[in-house]
């Protein structure tokens, strides 16, 4: 079954601030969490995070909660290195889609290329920006407005890059330096355990520093075939996340997207998803003119014209896409919202 579309904007951004991680990101701090003795469960409760949530590998973390959770790990730890043992800890495979796509672009430099584009599916709230002159490379950390830098969380996701791309190259490198814009906090043997290189603090920028060269070291498992399919599936799993900044009208369709799978999508379920009551997300839809019903009906309208491009995926599948059980429902449906019956407008189509 194909992977559905993203869905565009139907109105102007209104400011409203979506930064988000992943599951794995948050199931990340949880494991930090439970290598230094807390009880992860409990963690969890307390911050009204629910076991189902921590098993769905579509559920997204607020980004602000995600840094409480973090704030909390290390208070109730007494640890501020929790954030570097916790990246020494994660095997590959743990981040999925982003392990394999690294572990099978060519050189450290394609892999560097691709991660930086589909990092999103881990976080909304930061970008990875590669910078090259003559000598040398440089992974500078950028926060999106709205989200600000954390010490923990840089230096977690700092050590999750620089020991991933090490061991996944095929000869080690190290890089020239690390520089972060926060004081020193750990130990400075676990920041030169895990980075081999001297650190700066107080940087002007958090970033990665390493000679040009490394950018051409190959990686051991390169599989050119296979990365392409790869990407393809992360480059997916992005286009379903909402923007970084979306109104409360985009973020809801495409929570509707994500939840068409199940058939036609709950109020209820929707509304957990963006993080808010069913009534509350009624209400302030209808306040921009949008009632709840009539936004999923403009979503599976738009959808099904999008998924009716693609000759590959038949008619039932388009109904299944877009949330119908009953096939003649759908058609009945889709005549409804163009006039015609997903059949004939193919065919025109292709005519």
């Amino acid at each position: 079954m194909s992977s559905r579309p993203g869905i565009g904007p139907l109105v102007k951004p209104e400011g409203e601030r979506t930064l988000s991680v992943g599951v794995k990101a948050l199931r990340s701090v949880l494991g930090a969490a439970e290598a230094v003795g807390l009880d992860a469960s409990a963690l969890a409760r307390a911050h009204g995070l629910a076991p189902e949530e921590l098993r769905d590998p579509d559920f997204r973390l607020s980004y602000r909660r995600w840094i409480a959770l973090w704030d909390d790990v290390v208070e109730r730890a007494g640890d501020p290195g929790v954030g570097l043992r916790a990246a020494e800890a994660l095997t590959i495979g743990h981040w999925d889609v982003m392990d394999y796509v690294v572990a099978s672009s060519d050189t450290v430099g394609d892999a560097f290329h691709r991660f930086s584009r589909h990092f999103a599916v881990i976080s909304t709230a930061v970008r990875h920006v590669l910078q090259v002159d003559e000598k040398e490379a440089r992974i500078v950390r950028e926060h999106v407005p709205g989200a600000a830098p954390h010490r923990v969380a840089t230096e977690f996701g700092f050590a999750n890059i620089v020991l991933r791309f090490r061991t996944l190259a095929a000869t080690p490198w190290s890089p020239s330096a690390i520089q972060f814009r926060h004081p020193c906090c750990a130990e400075i043997e676990a920041y030169t355990r895990i980075f081999a290189c001297p650190i700066q603090f107080r940087a002007p920028h958090d970033a990665i520093v390493l000679p040009r060269a490394v950018l051409a070291t190959p990686m051991r498992g390169a599989a050119p075939e296979l990365c392409a399919v790869l990407e393809r599936h992360a480059a997916l799993i992005a286009q379903k996340l909402p923007p970084a900044q979306a109104s409360l009208v985009e973020r809801t369709r495409h929570a509707l997207a994500l939840e068409l799978h199940g058939g036609a999508p709950k109020l209820a379920a929707v509304a957990k998803r963006l993080g808010l009551s069913a009534r509350t997300l009624q209400r302030r839809l209808s306040e921009d003119g949008f009632p709840f019903r009539d936004l999923l009906e403009k979503t599976r309208e738009e959808l099904a014209l999008r998924y009716l491009e693609d000759p590959a995926i038949g008619l039932a599948e388009v109904s299944s896409l877009v949330g119908f059980s009953d096939v003649s429902a759908f058609y009945k449906a889709f005549r409804r919202w163009t006039g015609s019956t997903p059949g004939q407008l193919r065919e025109r189509s292709v005519s």
